[in-house]
């Protein structure tokens, strides 16, 4: 008899812990991800790889506008210039549009469990703020060298064809930046998957 309570309590005592490892497992050890947050950064992914778009489009547009100049066909270079102009704007717009979508992705991400998921969360976000900081100057360096290229081809102004080299390469070198920076973001996030997936 008192070997059987003994088996039956030691059974009961494996069942109770069983149970609470299980019962930890499941309600402590899942992963969370605000619904929120998912769109979030859906929205914001769509816009960068938008933003990323426009800047190699520019980058070639550049190209085009340099042979045109070496070409001295300086009135196709200026029509190349304004239309650049108008695309710098739009990138501008979606600079914006990204920033608002990395807020709500950062005011949602503090529900994220676990933290190890939520802090690669965090870490992404910034890299991609880092990112935005970079597209600004990237797109204040345009902007100063389209206004002296359209200052250039319309016969206003004799652009030093050194000045206009330093800018390009400064706007190359933004331009690696953000897509290093963007690269960054995308392999934080894959993390994050791996963990909440």
């Amino acid at each position: 008899m008192n070997l059987r309570r003994s088996v039956k309590g030691i059974v009961s005592l494996i069942a109770a812990v069983l149970a609470l490892y299980l019962a930890g497992y499941f309600l402590i050890g899942r992963s969370f991800v605000p619904a929120e947050f998912s769109e979030a950064r859906r929205e914001s992914a769509a816009v960068a790889r938008e933003i990323n778009q426009m800047i190699n489009e520019s980058l070639g547009s550049l190209e085009e506008i340099s042979l045109q100049d070496r070409e001295r066909n300086f009135k196709q270079a200026l029509v190349l210039v304004r239309e650049e102009l108008g695309r710098a704007q739009q990138a501008r717009l979606k600079a914006i549009e990204l920033v608002v979508g990395l807020g709500k992705m950062s005011k949602s991400a503090q529900e994220i469990e676990p933290a190890k998921a939520r802090d690669l969360a965090v870490e992404a976000i910034g890299s991609e703020l880092t990112s935005l900081s970079h597209l600004v100057v990237y797109n204040d360096i345009l902007n100063g060298l389209l206004q002296t290229l359209e200052l250039k081809f319309s016969g206003d102004l004799g652009a030093e064809a050194e000045d206009v080299q330093n800018l390009i390469k400064s706007l190359n070198a933004e331009a690696k930046e953000i897509n290093d920076l963007n690269t960054l973001f995308n392999q934080k996030m894959q993390e994050f998957d791996n963990l909440v997936g």
